[in-house]
């Protein structure tokens, strides 16, 4: 029987916090964000930004890999907003409004 455990990023970043030997205070006081910021991300109520990833994974000595494929993962565009872009892109004539600036 195979068994496949996925975590979640709020999982990963509370172990690797945990591991490091911090408490949420001072983790989020190292990277410069509020400590309710880091508890979202935890609780898997936000992702961070890719900065503030960057930051964690530094203070709690961890390959930002560790952070960042997951990250990637949970933010991925969704199928009709991708559609929607590729559309977009298609067409040389930009909607009304979002012409490129001329001086």
């Amino acid at each position: 029987m195979s068994m496949t455990i996925t975590w979640t990023l709020g999982e990963i970043l509370s172990k690797v916090r945990r591991d490091a030997g911090l408490d949420q205070a001072t983790l989020a006081a190292t990277v410069g964000i509020a400590r309710n910021s880091l508890s979202n991300y935890e609780r898997g109520r936000s992702v961070p930004p890719f900065d503030v990833a960057v930051r964690i994974a530094a203070a709690c000595d961890v390959p930002l890999e560790v952070l960042a494929s997951v990250i990637a993962a949970e933010t991925t565009t969704a199928p009709a907003e991708a559609e929607a872009v590729d559309s977009l892109s298609q067409h040389s004539v930009r909607p009304k409004g979002l012409e490129p600036l001329t001086f």
